[in-house]
């Protein structure tokens, strides 16, 4: 639920009450918002006859809603309206129960016929959009792991963790002794007050929760802010220590080396308004407060506004403005790295309930906030976001979401592990066998290697670090070698790069001959030994080839037709096979590697050729492995 607190005024003055029928009563605890107390009502003055049954029965639906019992709620709205409770506002709570239940094409469905009734609602026409958006947001799987923190978490509220030396600070409406605590009439719960808590990295537990008697009051506290450079805390509290307040406001402590916390005073500040002040973020240098208010000039409802610090004074608030703020709800701000503010907004397209947003601050000027989606904000309310690492790799968040232990719910993230691999399998290009002891390297970008042998069934497998370049080296005695280049740059989730995922790192390598092996398309231009531009292509593959397998030494052969004289031919042989070395000696092959040797027409594929392509059958570029 949000987290916005409701001041407490004359809770526990309730005058002449004797006077009063129960159904007043009840009236009165609703017109409050004391939605436990008149749940309660309600419900007994059902059990009698009572006019205006389907009035009461709808307030019944509103109270669970307001408590957060959706399902409960749904059950009343449908009684009342068996009951002939047909005003319009019925199908539109039903709509945001749908909404927080991510029944988003429901809820749209609901919000539609609302609107038939009440076409300028602009509450109906925000939830609309927002339905519409979360249907079509693009769903990727997502860099984040998201866990409810179970040790820490109860039925009640636990929200807004902050991080402080090696402790961590959260808030909490849990009830631990009914005897000693006061309910909080709104929603049953017990007032907030902060308590603290540490994990033990070697364990992997968290101590049990204290509470923070320096800190706490009666009444309700929330919303911690701290900064390491001044060792200051800013938070709300409400009603002040007394609960004589009729505000909430910002209060602040400093925590001495000791680990002992100052008693709270109220923050100075030169704001005149008679306003709530709520979920205060301090910057790092203590010297800046963004914070939520519904003072005189914002946007609407609840606005992020700042206060600069001069000398010993908070000076006047400023509005963060249009690009951060509108006319719903913008609440629980987190500055981070000074730069980028973290904020829950009902008036920013999202998913439901309060979205978690980011903004950045260029020139002065605030960026247009972004959604920051799933895994951190769902259906429900997504609020109050802090990260622990610079590179925002882990973090807390609190949410109201399903799943979690009830009411709103601490919950830690973390960047997701990527598990990366490559699989393969070398086999015999002729009999496709599986080639059993072929040894793979595997070659990083800066030269460091890593090698394995293919099992029985010719299968290999690497694991892959994030953001490589890798080059895939396969050899085998007697067979050419053969290469692949992979690369894990960008990659953002697990992955395994084999044929069977699209990603084919199979291998399949040819025995080296001892005949001549042909080259194809290798052209000269009549009378000449210099290499055409279109006999390259298949020259860069002879290099691969050669870099693949860096034991085999090769002598290049060249051929003529048998037409012209012999000592002609001879000649232009041993050019062009000269010329075929030297490109390839171009292309960073070893000069020792190579030999060369012309022919002429001395050794014909067909001997007496006489048509065309007999005659090109025999002139030919060959060449032979020598050390095999």
């Amino acid at each position: 639920m949000k987290k916005i607190f409701i001041s407490v005024v004359l809770l526990f003055a309730i005058v002449a009450a004797y006077a009063q029928t129960r159904l007043e009563l009840a009236d009165e605890a609703y017109d409050n918002k004391q939605f436990t107390v008149a749940l309660e009502g309600y419900q007994k003055v059902l059990l009698g006859k009572v006019k205006d049954r389907k009035e009461i029965t709808y307030k019944v639906a509103e109270c669970y809603r307001y408590t957060g019992q959706y399902e409960k709620a749904i059950e009343w709205y449908n009684r009342a309206k068996s009951e002939g409770y047909d005003q319009p506002n019925i199908i539109f709570q039903n709509a945001k129960i749908l909404m927080q239940q991510g029944k988003y094409a429901d809820a749209q469905t609901k919000l539609n016929d609302f609107l038939a009734q009440q076409p300028n609602d602009k509450d109906a026409l925000r939830m609309l959009d927002n339905a519409k958006y979360a249907q079509n947001a693009n769903e990727q799987p997502t860099i984040y792991t998201v866990q409810n923190i179970t040790s820490l978490n109860t039925a009640y509220n636990d929200y807004s963790l902050v991080p402080v030396k090696s402790k961590v600070v959260f808030s909490s409406s849990r009830i631990e002794n009914k005897e000693e605590t006061s309910i909080y009439t709104f929603d049953g719960q017990g007032f907030s007050d902060f308590y603290e808590s540490s994990y033990n990295i070697k364990d992997k537990i968290w101590s049990k929760p204290q509470k923070i008697t320096a800190l706490n009051t009666p009444f309700n506290e929330g919303s911690f802010t701290y900064c390491e450079k001044t060792k200051s805390a800013y938070f709300t509290q409400c009603n002040g220590k007394s609960g004589k307040d009729e505000l909430c406001g910002i209060f602040e402590s400093t925590l001495d080396d000791n680990g002992v916390w100052s008693a709270p005073k109220a923050l100075y500040t030169t704001i005149t308004q008679k306003v709530d002040l709520w979920h205060p973020s301090v910057t790092s240098d203590g010297q800046l407060i963004y914070f939520v208010t519904k003072m005189e000039g914002g946007a609407g409802n609840s606005d992020i506004w700042m206060l600069q610090k001069r000398g010993l004074q908070w000076e006047q608030a400023t509005n963060l403005g249009p690009v951060i703020n509108t006319e719903f709800d913008e609440m629980f701000p987190v500055i981070f790295q000074d730069s980028i503010l973290y904020f829950s907004s009902e008036g920013h397209n999202g998913f439901g309930g309060l979205d978690i947003f980011y903004s950045i601050k260029r020139d002065g000027n605030w960026t247009k906030p972004a959604n920051l989606k799933a895994p951190f904000n769902s259906s429900a309310d997504d609020f109050h976001m802090v990260f622990t690492a610079k590179d925002r790799s882990e973090g807390y968040f609190t949410s109201n979401r399903m799943g979690g232990a009830g009411a709103d719910d601490l919950y830690t993230f973390f960047l997701t592990p990527i598990n990366l691999i490559v699989k393969g399998k070398v086999t015999d290009v002729d009999g496709n066998t599986p080639l059993k002891g072929a040894m793979v390297v595997l070659t990083t970008a800066d030269g460091l290697t890593d090698t394995t042998f293919t099992n029985d069934k010719g299968e290999y497998e690497f694991k892959l670090d994030k953001n490589k370049d890798y080059k895939i080296n396969v050899n085998n005695p007697g067979y050419f070698g053969d290469s692949k280049k992979l690369t894990t740059q960008g990659e953002m989730y697990s992955k395994e790069f084999s044929k069977a995922n699209g990603n084919n790192y199979d291998f399949s390598i040819k025995r080296i001959p001892k005949e001549e092996i042909k080259i194809d398309d290798i052209y000269y231009d009549y009378n000449s030994f210099t290499l055409r531009d279109e006999s390259k292509p298949n020259l860069d593959k002879l290099v691969k080839l050669l870099e693949d397998t860096p034991e085999a030494n090769i002598q290049l052969n060249s051929h003529t037709d048998e037409r012209g004289k012999q000592p002609y031919n001879q000649q232009l042989s041993e050019n062009r096979a000269k010329s075929v070395v030297e490109y390839l000696v171009s292309k960073g092959i070893y000069p020792a590697r190579l030999t060369y040797k012309g022919w002429g027409f001395a050794q014909p594929v067909v001997k007496g050729a006489k048509t065309e392509e007999e005659h090109q059958l025999n002139r030919r570029t060959t060449f032979r492995v020598l050390n095999n």
